[in-house]
């Protein structure tokens, strides 16, 4: 599992900025202390289960931006890719992420 506290917390920062949602009011949202936000985002801290559980779900991020596997490089190609999902609208996040459901299905369905 990735433990990389610093790019958990770009990925949270930029899904929070693309919300429009202040870290004041995310820190709100889900009981922490503004500097509680603030150090996540920086990478100072990790935030406990239930905070980070919180934040994907608020923030509305796929998980596995986390949790994913440090045996899995990035690819200058998926860089570029997460970079532009971040800095996207909401709206073009979710018809990707539908986009992205779609062709996993059928991706899966022809190779059974």
């Amino acid at each position: 599992m990735r433990n990389d506290t610093k790019f958990m917390g770009r990925v949270l920062r930029k899904a929070r900025e693309n919300k429009s949602i202040t870290q004041e009011e995310l820190a709100e949202k889900i009981g922490v202390s503004v500097r509680t936000i603030g150090d996540i985002e920086n990478g100072h801290r990790n935030p406990t289960f239930d905070t980070l559980y919180q934040l994907i779900q608020i923030l509305d991020i796929p998980a596995d931006l986390i949790f994913r596997p440090d045996d899995i490089p990035n690819t200058p190609e998926q860089e570029q890719f997460m970079c532009e999902f971040l800095n996207s609208t909401e709206q073009v996040q979710r018809i990707t992420m539908a986009n992205f459901r779609t062709v996993r299905i059928e991706l899966r369905e022809n190779n059974e």
